[in-house]
């Protein structure tokens, strides 16, 4: 049984089979690195094409080579024009798309008391707009198909609250935006054969998180539960478990993995 210390990292495709998504299409959105790298490298070795989005340009073809038969664009998601032309030419060059995960987002930690709207616009418009943004393509080409599965993701300081350690009132207002969308995406397109269910990570050792300092990052391992960070393949394969058969059932749900700092 493996314990909070335990280093020994398992990725998604080490669980799923090789062949899980085989012959589907999944588009990753954040994907140069982190998360949501994690979760195009598992979509690919089980079995989909996977198409890689990053407003990292560079970053993302990078990452793609990494992935073989994979692919990179560049994608702001607070460009709506920009969103709709990626999403309908990954639709047109692979005929469909079976699978979202929308991990792009910035994260910001500015005190209440010194942010201007100016700052709650640029956070809300990539996080919260930029996340319908994408979710509304994406569900345009699922819908007539009846099929398809999108996994948005949240935070769990959508349920707590921002101004601690990492994150502020922004961020966390953005992601609380994020939860409800889920719930309310679910609802809509549930009868058209489509599941919308939210990732909630708890506080993650990701490329998000690199300019907090390492006593910083003790400091937060120990209140969790588990005794340590998330990992991105720990986000990865819990998304692929939501687009999978296994969670055929679900619907609408957030799904924290955090390591027992939400238990309530």
């Amino acid at each position: 049984m493996s314990t909070a210390s335990d280093e020994t990292v398992v990725s998604a495709w080490q669980v799923f089979s090789p062949s899980a998504f085989e012959g589907e299409v999944a588009f990753v959105t954040g994907a140069a690195g982190g998360m949501g790298f994690e979760t195009a490298r598992a979509f690919a070795a089980c079995g989909a094409r996977v198409v890689l989005a990053d407003r990292d340009a560079d970053g993302v073809r990078r990452a793609a080579a990494r992935i073989p038969g994979s692919r990179g664009v560049a994608l702001d998601v607070a460009d709506e024009e920009r969103v709709a032309h990626v999403v309908d030419e990954v639709a047109r060059e692979h005929g469909r798309i079976d699978h979202l995960a929308h991990c792009a987002a910035v994260i910001t930690s500015q005190h209440s008391r010194t942010a201007d709207a100016g700052h709650w616009r640029r956070v809300l418009d990539v996080n919260l707009v930029g996340t319908f943004a994408v979710a509304q393509q994406v569900l345009r080409h699922m819908e007539p198909a009846g099929r398809g599965s999108v996994v948005l993701v949240a935070s769990d300081a959508g349920f707590r609250g921002g101004g601690g350690l990492i994150c502020d009132s922004a961020y966390a207002a953005s992601k609380a935006g994020v939860l409800s969308l889920v719930k309310s995406l679910a609802r809509e397109f549930a009868a058209k054969g489509v599941r919308v269910n939210a990732l909630v990570p708890g506080p993650s050792d990701t490329p998000m998180h690199t300019g907090v300092p390492d006593d910083l990052k003790k400091r937060i391992a120990a209140n969790i539960p588990l005794g340590r960070m998330g990992r991105p393949q720990d986000m990865a394969a819990a998304i692929l478990y939501l687009c999978s058969p296994a969670a055929a059932f679900v619907q609408g749900a957030a799904l924290d993995v955090d390591g027992g700092l939400m238990l309530r």
